[in-house]
């Protein structure tokens, strides 16, 4: 199971967790249910709104959003089950053409059979948007009046074998993720897509807080629109192999490293075959500082030219809580992006993504908490029409029960 689902799972676990009579803090009772209400809102200023290059006129606004949130929490013959809604609402102040309305559907389970038999399964429903100058209007952001709209779908399901006290753990895992703009343009459907995989996890302990971990994942990428005389459709093998551990030295994490294969149904496009790899690991020295750092490899969809995208990522954080309601959060992003191009008389496209994000955060009361938030994004390419910058200030709040 991926990190992120293992973290939602385990959110979903505290929120059913120990259920008494009473109303406890940050929810409410109905029925069955725990309804859990929250609200995060926002006000920045943004210095180029839809990332435009430095020979282009930028646009310089207050933003503002709102963003309501909605979690129904419950338990089914002890096995926690949660349903979520958020709605986002951002408004500019000085380009109304960038308002966007976005809605978020979640569902999520954990059900365990018996001690050795642990189904999960997780849904996804998206109706969002891409800001100008990101996704698939990279490089483009200015040529647009409005924000690309997209509806995108995701499921999955996850079947374990193994106990807390077993040497070892197998997890098959399933799931579909579709794309699709809501543009009827040429250049727009030809990107909507799905992507069906399956795929087996096989885990060995190895030492007290170590375990050696084989990945193996199969990816069936088609389009729904296969308008293309050379076809962008695929399957793609994936293999990692690694380790992960736990409380060791102030550490845990995990680090994989294997091979990936693209081969494309259209014989006029390369196949692709190269190294990929997945490193995580979390640093506490401190009880109250925690520094994290990752890094990956893997290919994805093109969302402009090139038959793939080779991405490199690098991500390095810290966390430190200076005082019992006031913490810091430093964070640095790297993205190096490959679009490989099928054509001998064009050089690949190679761009280079530097993010720096730094917030100070106060929690006021245990329902109210601040954010004083600064980010820049930096891109820069050999097409020089994707380089741009864009810096980002401004102030957060979250309010709960």
């Amino acid at each position: 199971m991926n990190y992120q689902n293992k973290l939602l799972l385990s959110m979903v676990a505290i929120c059913v967790a120990n259920s008494v009579a009473a109303q406890q803090q940050g929810r409410i009772e109905a029925g069955q249910f725990d309804i859990i209400p929250s609200l995060n809102t926002s006000m920045s200023y943004v210095d180029n709104v839809a990332r435009a290059t430095d020979e282009q006129a930028k646009i310089y606004s207050w933003r503002s959003i709102l963003s309501p949130e909605i979690v129904a929490a419950t338990e089914v013959d002890g096995n926690p089950v949660q349903f979520g809604y958020r709605l986002e609402r951002g408004t500019f102040f000085s380009s109304s053409v960038d308002d966007y309305t976005d809605h978020f559907v979640e569902a999520l389970t954990d059900y365990e059979l018996n001690s050795r038999h642990t189904i999960n399964a997780i849904l996804r429903y998206e109706d969002g948007h891409e800001d100008r100058g990101t996704g698939f209007s990279l490089g483009g952001g200015s040529d647009l009046t409005t924000p690309d709209t997209y509806k995108s779908m995701y499921y999955g399901a996850e079947y374990t074998y193994g106990s807390l006290s077993s040497a070892g753990e197998v997890v098959l895992k399933a799931d579909r993720t579709t794309l699709d703009y809501d543009r009827n343009e040429f250049a727009y459907l030809i990107r909507d897509r799905a992507t069906n995989r399956i795929g087996a996890e096989f885990n060995y302990q190895i030492a007290p807080s170590t375990e050696l971990v084989f990945d193996f994942t199969r990816s069936f990428i088609r389009y729904d629109n296969n308008l293309l005389e050379n076809s962008l459709e695929s399957n793609e093998n994936r293999l990692l192999v690694g380790i992960a551990w736990e409380n060791t030295a102030a550490t845990s994490g995990y680090a994989k490293i294997g091979y990936k294969e693209k081969d494309f149904a259209a014989s006029n496009r390369d196949n692709f075959y190269g190294a990929d790899w997945e490193v995580g690991i979390e640093w506490q020295p401190l009880t109250y500082s925690t520094v994290n750092f990752s890094t990956s490899a893997d290919t994805n969809e093109t969302n402009g030219e090139g038959s793939l995208i080779r991405g490199r990522n690098y991500r390095l954080s810290w966390t430190h809580q200076w005082l019992e309601r006031l913490s810091s959060s430093l964070r640095y992003a790297r993205e190096n992006n490959e679009y490989i191009v099928d054509d001998e008389d064009f050089t690949n496209r190679d761009d280079k993504l530097s993010i720096y994000a730094a917030s100070l955060n106060y929690e006021a009361r245990r329902w109210l908490s601040f954010s004083l938030f600064y980010r820049i994004e930096d891109r820069d390419s050999n097409r020089e029409a994707i380089n741009f910058d864009q810096s980002v200030v401004g102030v957060s709040a979250e309010v709960t029960l």
